[in-house]
């Protein structure tokens, strides 16, 4: 999967990581059939919208909450 074209500004970055971290990457990449660096980019966007998306926006429940009033004359 390639890295949306566009005029975004970017940013280089030199990263150095233990062998066996790499290793794992490369894996993840080979099997995804994608690059290291897509992979590495891929888990930074996630780090920050983790980051971001906690401190900014409150927790929304996932499904709405049933009243457990039942309606008159029903049984």
């Amino acid at each position: 999967m390639a890295r949306p074209k566009g005029n975004r500004e970017t940013a280089r970055l030199s990263v150095s990581l233990d062998a066996g971290d790499y290793a794992i990457l490369a894996e993840i990449a080979r099997k995804e059939d994608v690059s290291v660096a897509w992979v590495v980019r891929r888990a930074v966007s996630e780090v920050i919208r983790s980051h971001t998306s906690q401190a900014t926006k409150p927790e929304l429940p996932l499904a709405p909450k049933v009243s457990s009033v039942s309606k008159a004359g029903s049984s």
